[in-house]
């Protein structure tokens, strides 16, 4: 467990100081990211470490100033790793600063990052989809917008 943890701890700060490109290593080649909070417009999954990179770009080249903070690392148990982070920006348009705060849980094999998915509002959410297995399973429930793109 602690091995798999110090693994998405690496992902996560080589990420932020020199960009997704450089923890590509990590990552299984068919990794899968789930965005449970991708804005509208923005693709909320993706496959194999050049989609990731693409979706991060999604998110970070829409802001100035743009910076990840590592808040919690975790073991949850052998090949699950639970991580609570947030993400803080100013936006390039608006020159509105943003934070979001979130918790993301990641899936290890070998050890190799296989699935992740990001922006659960809270820990048990998160803790609920790394021990259910199943895609839906810990998700939260679609409000709004997402709702009504999830059911076309």
């Amino acid at each position: 467990m602690a091995r798999d943890a110090e693994i998405v701890r690496s992902m996560l700060e080589t990420w932020d100081a020199e960009g997704l490109d450089a923890a590509r290593d990590l990552f299984d080649p068919d990794v899968e990211l789930v965005d449970l909070q991708s804005a509208m417009g923005m693709k909320d999954r993706g496959r194999g470490p050049d989609e990731l990179e693409r979706m991060a770009k999604q998110w970070t080249e829409i802001f100035d100033d743009w910076r990840m903070e590592v808040h919690d690392i975790a073991g949850v148990a052998d090949g699950l790793v639970l991580a609570e982070v947030s993400f803080h920006g100013v936006g390039r348009d608006s020159g509105i600063p943003i934070g979001n705060r979130q918790f993301e849980g990641y899936r290890l094999d070998d050890g190799r990052i296989t699935e992740i998915r990001v922006g659960f509002r809270d820990r048990e959410q998160a803790l609920e989809w790394l021990r259910g297995g199943s895609e839906r399973e810990g998700a939260p429930k679609p409000r709004g917008r997402a709702a009504i793109r999830g059911s076309q």
